[in-house]
């Protein structure tokens, strides 16, 4: 065999080698399960206070949520861009009946903004035997999708009800059709919080999905919302306790929770659900450290939108 030849052999040899791994399948790299990473600190001092779940990322689904800013309670007042005080509008609404514009009601101290139900002390200027503070967005800051955390610590009483929770800003169809989204509900002295989607799929009753989250009850505890397009969960501490999923047919009379919200923080005191209050061992309070807002990401591409009506009026 010549030279020539051996070289026509080897050049064959190869193009045989190269037509066998075009054709070969490659070997399929095991799908990433979904990952959830929750770092929530509770504790006390000034570290627990600067730290909550900053990021979260569900690899699987591509989703990651990204702080979009903090309210801290520094300062004297509430910040009248993003708060403004609760009054009653209606007597004989159980949630808002109570509810006062006394500044004693609502403080800030410390870094941390304290919503008190007390005995009225003074009757004189208003005859209902008890009075609550609120504060609420409306108005001023809407969320329509994204994520919100509270450092929160609930005192225990017999008959209080403190709340956060969020209303639709425009309620065309009227309550509960539009919507409502409770984040956090205790009565009494309970170790665990209410978290519930009230709806109406059409009609005059009042529908529900909900579930509870235990608590510290005595403690400081982190309350989370995640709000998407297609689920919203709740969490306490870092653990998600309830998780609501759009279903496949769900319109916007099964799951109107699609538009822009406002945020309300209050004490609400007595009423059929709580139960009567024991005014001899008023006062009570809620203290709320600090609020994060959260942009939501998925695949990269923001679906969260946070405005302020007031801006555009």
């Amino acid at each position: 065999m010549n030279f020539r030849t051996l070289l026509s052999l080897l050049a064959a040899v190869a193009l045989t080698t190269s037509a066998v791994a075009a054709v070969k399948p490659a070997k399929k790299a095991p799908a990433k399960k979904a990952v959830v990473t929750r770092t929530t600190v509770v504790g006390k001092g000034a570290s627990a206070r600067n730290q909550s779940t900053d990021k979260t990322r569900l690899t699987g689904q591509g989703l990651e949520w990204e702080l979009a800013f903090t309210e801290e309670f520094k300062g004297p007042k509430l910040n009248p861009k993003l708060w403004k005080r609760i009054e009653c509008t209606s007597p004989t609404v159980q949630w808002i009946r109570n509810m006062s514009l006394r500044p004693d009601l609502v403080k800030l101290s410390g870094g941390e903004v304290h919503i008190y139900g007390i005995k009225n002390d003074k009757p004189k200027d208003d005859p209902r035997s008890v009075l609550t503070g609120g504060i609420m967005t409306r108005g001023l800051f809407n969320m329509q999708y994204g994520k919100v955390e509270f450092r929160m610590k609930l005192e225990g009483q017999k008959g209080a009800w403190p709340a956060v929770w969020m209303m639709p800003e425009k309620q065309p169809l009227g309550w509960p059709n539009d919507g409502e989204i409770d984040i956090v509900e205790r009565l009494n002295f309970d170790g665990f919080v209410y978290q519930t989607l009230h709806y109406g799929n059409g009609g005059p009753a009042d529908l529900s999905h909900g579930g509870r989250g235990p608590i510290n009850p005595n403690d400081w505890n982190v309350y989370g919302l995640e709000w998407t397009p297609d689920f919203i969960a709740w969490t306490v501490n870092g653990v998600e306790t309830f998780r609501h999923t759009r279903g496949p047919d769900d319109d916007s009379l099964k799951y109107p929770w699609t538009t822009p919200f406002y945020l309300m923080i209050d004490m609400q005191l007595g009423g059929n659900w709580v139960g009567p209050v024991d005014e001899a061992t008023l006062p009570t309070a809620m203290h709320v450290d600090w609020v994060k807002f959260y942009h939501g990401y998925r695949d990269g591409v923001k679906f969260s939108v946070f405005s302020r009506p007031s801006a555009s009026r």
